[in-house]
């Protein structure tokens, strides 16, 4: 009897110790209970941003004036020479280019006035070869005679 007559006095310690605390004694003893409050709140969700049409700026005119390479003029008629069958027009100027199409060995292409020096492939210039604008290799036109 003597082990449950301890926990007798523990219980009704702890049930008096309860008691005191919610009738406010206990903290005059120099101990507080400590509230902890929860808040469960949502998570601000963030506002979608309203579009704004901003205005569209003015247009401006702008001028470019193309040096023109006077070895290749614009509208002039070039034939293809020396190619085993036909020259590849490139969609830009370099071999690296996809082939557009190709004018024939002896064919008449005429050039744009584009032209591009490149150092390490030479001298491309822009042509319409039948109903393909595009890339070829200089060396291998000759002006039309």
């Amino acid at each position: 009897m003597g082990v449950r007559a301890i926990v007798f006095c523990v219980a009704v310690a702890g049930l008096a110790f309860v008691a005191l605390s919610l009738a406010g004694i206990v903290s005059t003893w120099g101990l507080d209970w400590v509230t902890i409050e929860s808040e469960e709140t949502e998570p601000e969700s963030t506002p979608e941003p309203t579009p704004t049409e901003a205005p569209l700026p003015e247009p401006v005119e702008v001028v470019v004036e193309l040096e023109i390479d006077p070895r290749y003029p614009p509208e002039t008629r070039w034939t293809v020479f020396d190619v085993p069958s036909a020259l590849n027009v490139r969609a830009g100027p370099s071999t690296a280019h996809q082939v557009l199409g190709t004018a024939n060995l002896g064919s008449t292409v005429t050039l744009t006035g584009q032209v591009v020096e490149s150092p390490t492939s030479g001298t491309w210039v822009q042509v319409r070869a039948n109903t393909v604008t595009g890339w070829v290799f200089a060396a291998y036109l000759t002006p039309e005679v």
